[in-house]
């Protein structure tokens, strides 16, 4: 039944039986009411066991206590069978599902040219027509640059290569393409960040005019900044945050030598008074140039000069009373999306950073029979209750796995780039919009857990350094400073 709302029921206004938002539009009324075109779409995309029947198929309908119903249990008009190959789903033109309308579309861009599907791309494909959502493939293939991104590199008119794909745009797009090919092996690995870097650093020096200064700053890029994300990359991924910090490393290193420039002197000329006066004002939003500038002076591109030092400290702590009330929030709010209540339970319990929240496996989550234990440092941490039952129930339910991105995702958070978490900096816009600051919560937390136990057990089981627990103890005011560390077993 079709039409507005108004046709349906003249001035009343109507709502969705599911989200009970105002409906504009009625295409779809089923026996519980009317249901709104965005219900209908994802009704249809949820496949399980059925709460009647116990069949395993779709299973649009809900059932009185929360179950999942299937069509004929749920006593849900049409048909759903795609006519091409029998799966039970959304049909989309002609009674043909998503799925095959997505194969004939992947079969097409993917051509090699010969009327056959590229042997190189084979993976590729494979992946974006087996996705749990196919409805999403077909809106990214869609767009006209994705399609003439794919046909290119299947055609081999640009190099199915990291080299070949830095040929294209926009670089988003790009970005997102590549994450998809290194995921499902038809690329090598290699880390993302460091190449996004790269590819930033070239636009950036070469927007510089003086030759001394780009040559300058290609060394410092090339012999320092590079080099030490190579070197993190060897052993762990890079992540958006170092990405962020070398920019903006570069761009201050161009900042302080335009500025002496304008003093009139050279980098090899500059003076004690210089440096004085370059951190006299935005001391702090200069500090991440005092890195090339120790670059400068070790590798005799500047005198030995004396760097002003800036004190800094830990953002100041939310009061102990603000912070049990939002634990107990974040973990009685059913209203609340899962994932939010998770990383802040995880932010406000074990004073984890973002960084390293997002980087958490479901590998660091132990179900054991006697409980749930959490790989933060070592020994592994044990989950109290109810926090534990929250935590295995969104390992059940995790988000963005329904795509070709992060399908077999072991992340505890995916992000929608394959084979990458969500950035810590989405999540940390996230858990502002509940009322709080990350930073702050944090700082709270570790100062409460370092005054319960010795700084070294704390830092052990939490995955901190000693150094940085026993300064958080001493910030708190802590009466640790005799403990012996080490094994008091015995």
């Amino acid at each position: 039944m079709t039409g507005t709302s108004q046709d349906v029921a003249g001035s009343r206004k109507l709502t969705c039986a599911r989200c009970r938002r105002d409906l504009r539009w009625i295409p779809n009324r089923w026996p519980e009411g009317y249901i709104c075109s965005t219900c209908h779409t994802w009704a249809l995309e949820t496949y399980g066991r059925c709460a009647g029947c116990s069949a395993s198929r779709m299973t649009p309908g809900i059932a009185a206590d929360g179950g999942r119903l299937c069509v004929d249990c749920a006593g849900i008009p049409g048909d759903y069978t795609c006519v091409r190959c029998g799966a039970e789903g959304r049909r989309q033109r002609k009674g043909v599902c998503a799925r095959c309308i997505l194969t004939d579309r992947l079969t097409d861009l993917l051509d090699d040219g010969t009327g056959k599907l590229s042997e190189a791309l084979a993976p590729l494909f494979e992946g974006l027509r087996c996705m749990d959502r196919p409805r999403s493939g077909l809106t990214w293939t869609g767009s006209q640059h994705v399609a003439q991104m794919l046909q290119a590199l299947a055609s081999g008119d640009v190099p199915l290569t990291h080299e070949g794909l830095d040929q294209l745009s926009p670089w988003r797009s790009v970005a997102y393409l590549r994450d998809l090919l290194m995921h499902h092996g038809v690329l090598p690995a290699v880390d993302r960040h460091v190449l996004l870097f790269g590819q930033w650093l070239t636009g950036h020096l070469a927007a510089v005019d003086d030759l001394k200064q780009r040559k300058l700053l290609e060394q410092y890029a090339s012999w320092h900044v590079l080099r030490k994300l190579r070197g993190i990359a060897a052993r762990q991924p890079v992540g958006a945050s170092r990405d962020r910090n070398a920019r903006r490393k570069m761009v201050k290193a161009l900042e302080f030598l335009s500025w002496l420039a304008v003093r009139g002197h050279a980098p090899d000329e500059c003076t004690q008074a210089d440096l004085d006066a370059w951190h006299a004002d935005y001391r702090i939003a200069r500090r991440p140039a005092q890195e090339f500038l120790r670059w400068c002076m070790r590798n005799k591109g500047m005198p030995r000069l004396e760097i002003p030092v800036i004190p800094t400290c830990n953002p100041a702590p939310i009061h102990q009373h603000r912070r049990l009330a939002l634990l107990r929030r974040f973990l009685t709010d059913d209203q609340l999306p899962l994932m939010d209540r998770v990383a802040a339970t995880l932010l406000l319990l074990y004073a984890q950073p973002l960084s390293r929240i997002v980087r958490l496996t479901i590998d660091d989550v132990i179900h054991e029979d006697d409980g749930v234990l959490l790989r933060l440092g070592d020994p592994p941490t044990a989950v109290p209750e109810p926090f534990a039952g929250l935590l295995l129930a969104f390992l059940a339910a995790r988000p963005n796995t329904t795509t070709a991105t992060n399908a077999a995702s072991t992340w505890l958070f995916p992000g929608r780039r394959a084979g990458q978490p969500i950035q810590s900096q989405t999540m940390g816009l996230r858990l502002n919009k509940l009322g709080f600051v990350p930073t702050n919560a944090r700082t709270s937390a570790i100062r409460q857990l370092v005054l319960q136990a010795p700084p070294p057990v704390v830092a052990g089981m939490l995955g901190y350094h000693d150094e940085t627990a026993a300064r958080h103890a001493a910030d708190a005011g802590g009466t640790w400073k005799s403990y012996a560390p080490g094994d008091h077993t015995l």
